[in-house]
């Protein structure tokens, strides 16, 4: 692949590689609040506002970027990457780590834990029925839809939730990742620091009382979303989750999560 629009090529120092961490996640599934908590750090950064830094590179982050087969420029990833952080770390010379929480990046972890050989990783995911009413309302208008549509839908979701949380369940075997659900971190933010194995200065300085800002929620000390979320649902759209979930009982029990009759 040639440096092109899609996917440009910026400079970077090849002497310069912060420790990158990972955070292998499904969208929608707390990983904002996560990583801005670890982001209260003196010594760690993110690349984008968002925590992912797909949104600097117009051919990852394109319609097709959950495809595993995907051709990826991973020189223009690296160099756009390394710049963002070197350019960071010119202002603040303290930046030991960088971030990264791209959901689609657990298509591709294999490739880029190549590419970033300094790395680690944390798992995480989340309750399917409160991450499929996020992803509802988020993205949809569920009030507008037609009932056939929402149930549409909603299968949608939670078939996705499925099949991404198998990717992820692999990857927590195959590479021995460490698992911190958005449940059991929202009720022990402490917790983040016993599952994380980034360099122990930037752990150390790490504040778990820190107010984080998600979305178009106030800033605020983690809280569990999940029942205000899950309200949302009606008794239908979670019939239509639970028969999704039905399938997949040990897919559950691995997250520590369970049907909703």
């Amino acid at each position: 692949m040639e440096n092109n629009l899609d996917w440009p090529i910026l400079p970077y120092k090849k002497d310069d590689i912060p420790h990158f961490l990972f955070i292998i996640t499904l969208p929608f599934s707390g990983s904002t609040a996560l990583s801005q908590l670890i982001n209260s750090s003196k010594k760690t950064m993110i690349l984008h506002n968002k925590g992912e830094g797909q949104w600097l590179i117009p051919g990852l982050c394109d319609n097709n970027r959950w495809d595993s087969n995907k051709e990826v420029n991973y020189e223009s990833v690296k160099s756009i990457w390394l710049n963002k952080y070197q350019e960071h770390n010119k202002i603040n010379k303290n930046i030991e780590v960088v971030i990264e929480k791209s959901p689609p990046n657990m298509m591709r972890i294999m490739n880029l834990m190549k590419v970033f050989k300094n790395h680690s990783f944390l798992a995480n995911n989340r309750n399917p029925y409160a991450q499929c009413a996020s992803m509802l309302y988020r993205n949809y208008n569920p009030q507008q839809l037609s009932k056939i549509l929402r149930e549409d839908i909603i299968k949608n979701l939670a078939l996705k939730w499925v099949a991404r949380s198998k990717v992820l369940k692999s990857l927590i075997i195959d590479l021995d990742i460490p698992l911190l659900t958005y449940e059991e971190f929202c009720k022990k933010p402490k917790s983040i620091k016993e599952v994380l194995t980034i360099p122990k200065d930037a752990i150390s300085t790490i504040q778990v009382d820190a107010i984080v800002k998600v979305k178009d929620y106030k800033p605020q000390k983690i809280i569990n979303q999940n029942n205000r979320q899950i309200k949302n649902l009606t008794k239908n759209d979670i019939d239509v989750i639970s028969q999704v979930l039905s399938k997949n009982i040990d897919l559950l029990k691995f997250f520590n999560y369970r049907i909703y009759y």
